[in-house]
C-alpha cells in the first residue's frame, strides 16, 4: 500500500508517520510512506503517473490550500481515498465535497488517528480479493482494478491493471468472489466490471483500455441497462 501525508508542519508530519508506522506494525502489513510539505510536489507525482491508495492532507497548507490541491488530485484520480487533517474544525465539512473519507482535527489525532485508519483499512479489504494462482501463489487483487474476467482451458484469466491472473477456479466461483453489483456477464463466461466500459457496440464491448470483448446479441439490453444504471447511481 502506498500512503502519502502532506503537511507542512513537521511537528505533525512527524507525528502522522509515527502513528501509521505504528498501525501498520502492530498489523504486520508493508507500507510505502511519502511525505509531502506542500501540495504541489504531491500533483506532480500524479502527473507523472504515480498514484497513491490513500493521502493525509491538511487543509491549511502554507503555500497551497489543501482543498484546491484535492479538487486537482479528483481530477487525476477519482478513486484515492483522502483523509483530511486540520487545525480549524469549521473548514473540515469543506472535505466532503471532494468526497474526502473522513478528517482529523490535529488536537485529536492520537485519540481518533487508529479508528479513522481502521475505518479505511477495513474498506478497502472488503474491496479486495485473493486469488490462488496456477504456480502455487496468492494474487490479492482490488475489484476496482480488474478489468474483466473469462474462463480458460485451464479455469479463470483475471485481467487487471495491464496484467492479467490465472487461476485454476472456475469462472463462476471468480465471480462470486467479486461484488455482484459491479460486474456483468457478457457472453458466455466472460464477466466485465461495469465501470471500465467505454462503448458497447452491436456485438462487441469497448473497454476503457482499449481492448474488444465480444457481447452476446441477447444480452445487450441488459448490458445497456446496467451501464445507464451504473452511470446514474454515480452521479447521484
Amino acid at each position: 500500500m502506498k500512503i502519502a501525508v502532506c503537511e507542512d508542519e513537521k511537528i505533525y508530519s512527524d507525528k502522522l508517520l509515527e502513528l501509521l508506522e505504528k498501525y501498520f506494525e502492530k498489523c504486520n502489513e508493508k507500507v510505502e510512506i511519502t511525505v509531502f510539505t506542500d501540495g504541489i510536489p504531491l500533483l506532480e507525482v500524479y502527473k507523472n503517473k504515480g498514484t497513491f491508495d490513500l493521502i493525509f492532507l491538511d487543509i491549511q497548507l502554507e503555500n497551497t490550500d489543501g482543498l484546491d490541491i484535492a479538487m486537482k488530485l479528483r481530477e487525476m484520480d477519482n478513486k484515492v481515498t483522502l483523509i483530511f487533517v486540520t487545525g480549524f474544525e469549521n473548514r473540515a465539512v469543506e472535505g466532503y465535497s471532494v468526497k474526502a473519507f473522513d478528517y482529523i482535527v490535529k488536537s485529536s489525532l492520537d485519540s481518533r488517528f487508529d479508528d479513522v485508519l481502521g475505518r479505511f483499512m477495513k474498506a478497502s479489504r472488503e474491496n479486495m480479493i485473493s486469488v490462488a494462482l496456477t504456480d502455487g501463489t496468492l494474487e490479492i487483487i482490488c475489484c476496482d482494478d480488474i478489468d474483466f474476467i473469462e474462463s480458460d482451458k485451464r479455469g479463470t484469466a483475471v485481467y487487471f491493471a495491464d496484467s492479467v491472473a490465472r487461476t485454476a477456479l472456475s469462472v463462476n466461483k471468480v465471480y462470486q468472489l467479486l461484488p455482484q453489483d459491479m460486474f456483468i456477464e457478457i457472453h458466455k463466461s466472460v464477466f466485465v466490471n461495469i465501470s471500465k466500459i467505454k462503448r458497447i457496440g452491436n456485438d462487441t464491448v469497448e473497454m476503457s483500455t482499449g481492448k474488444s470483448l465480444p457481447m452476446s446479441r441477447r444480452k445487450r439490453k441488459y448490458v445497456m441497462s446496467s451501464v445507464m444504471a451504473s452511470v446514474e447511481s454515480r452521479i447521484k
